[in-house]
């Protein structure tokens, strides 16, 4: 076994502050989705950017992640109650994948 062979291939992956990251696929392409939250308000990348300019959602990386945005939006008191409703709407009719 070579020295290169002892040590274990590492990734990184960077998270904008939007939320959003280019995932490596075993192919060696990458796949950008939203897998956090991230700062509601980003500019151009954000979810409220996002909803108000009623661009394509960028697809989730999971239902799981999803639905973990949803209930930290439900919960949020900085959001005004129509602002949080209609965030609410955007986040549940976005996209996510399987299996990733």
């Amino acid at each position: 076994m070579s020295a290169e062979d002892q040590w274990p291939e590492v990734r990184v992956v960077h998270v904008m502050p939007c939320g959003t990251a280019s995932l490596p696929l075993p192919d060696g392409t990458a796949l950008t989705c939203r897998v956090a939250l991230g700062h509601l308000d980003a500019p151009d990348t954000g979810l409220l950017d996002e909803m108000r300019r009623r661009r394509e959602p960028t697809p989730w990386r999971s239902l799981a992640a999803r639905d973990e945005a949803l209930a930290s939006i439900g919960a949020r008191a900085d959001l005004g109650a129509e602002t949080r409703d209609a965030l609410l709407r955007h986040v549940t009719n976005s996209p996510y994948y399987e299996g990733l």
